[in-house]
């Protein structure tokens, strides 16, 4: 079990338990101890943590870890399909650290296909993928919509908005993925028949945000540009001019590449199960 290593208030007066350098709400905390029972933090220093999760050990960046932590039990509401993944391929689109390959193979399945563009992260799936012996493979580069032509069986996607290529693809695969933009989303569901199991905010008084990332000053900037952005679509002629200015100053500000937009605004959880016979998918 990971426990708290300190116990705080905030200058408002507010209980928060210090859990891997990072504050909580005791609330918080208690939900995730239940779904993280037998996990345990092998290693932790600034840069790497090493977690252990039944037979497999897993290589994090902190910030990985947390995700890991705060959302393995929304992981098994809205990223597993309404059948087995046993012997199945899953084609893993933003796969991080590999921490959502983990999870897969926990449920069975046969393969992971990573894609990940950043060079560090994938890099540690490597690392992970020798240490655990896992039949896997990485795409260190972005996803485009040759990837739906590999073989797989289900796909996960979660990249901070690539999921916009979607919609020149001709067909879609059985998926879940996180929608980042409303407008992508209608066109998602008017096209392929994409459906929402969940809409979660990220605005300023959302109670769904960790208490932890309130506490970063990057919080505002991803907020503002939310806003924003907001605001361009909705506004016409020198209004719409003074909310692009706006954008493309925030964009700038040396933060900005740090925060993720999609984080700050809504997201949707949404998911499309076709019926499969004769080996080819069918859309419901």
């Amino acid at each position: 079990m990971i426990l708290p290593t300190r116990i705080g208030l905030t200058r408002r007066g507010k209980l928060f338990l210090l859990v891997a350098d990072r504050a909580i709400l005791p609330h918080q905390f208690l939900k995730r101890m239940f779904v993280t029972w037998n996990w345990r933090l092998v290693r932790s220093s600034s840069q790497y943590y090493d977690l252990k999760i039944g037979r497999y050990t897993i290589k994090l960046h902190p910030e990985y870890f947390h995700i890991i932590f705060g959302e393995w039990g929304e992981w098994k509401k809205y990223h597993l399909p309404p059948f087995a993944l046993k012997g199945a391929t899953v084609l893993d689109i933003g796969a991080g650290c590999g921490e959502t390959a983990l999870f897969y193979f926990f449920h069975g399945v046969e393969r992971v296909i990573c894609v990940e563009p950043n060079p560090d992260l994938a890099s540690i799936i490597s690392e992970n993928l020798g240490s655990n012996k896992w039949n896997a493979e990485v795409h260190a580069r972005s996803f485009d919509t040759e990837m739906l032509n590999l073989d797989f069986d289900f796909m996960k996607m979660d990249c901070e908005g690539c999921e916009t290529q979607l919609l020149s693809a001709d067909t879609l695969p059985a998926c879940v993925m996180e929608v980042h933009d409303r407008h992508v989303l209608h066109a998602l569901m008017n096209k392929f028949g994409l459906r929402v199991a969940n809409s979660k905010a990220g605005g300023k008084n959302a109670r769904s945000n960790d208490f932890e990332r309130r506490q970063f000053r990057m919080y505002y900037l991803g907020w503002r540009f939310t806003r924003a952005r907001e605001k361009f679509r909705e506004t016409k002629g020198l209004r719409r001019l003074y909310y692009a200015i706006i954008l493309v100053i925030l964009e700038l500000h040396p933060d900005f590449v740090n925060v993720y937009r999609a984080r700050w605004g809504r997201v949707w959880e949404a998911y499309y199960f076709p019926d499969k016979t004769d080996g080819k998918w069918h859309s419901k």
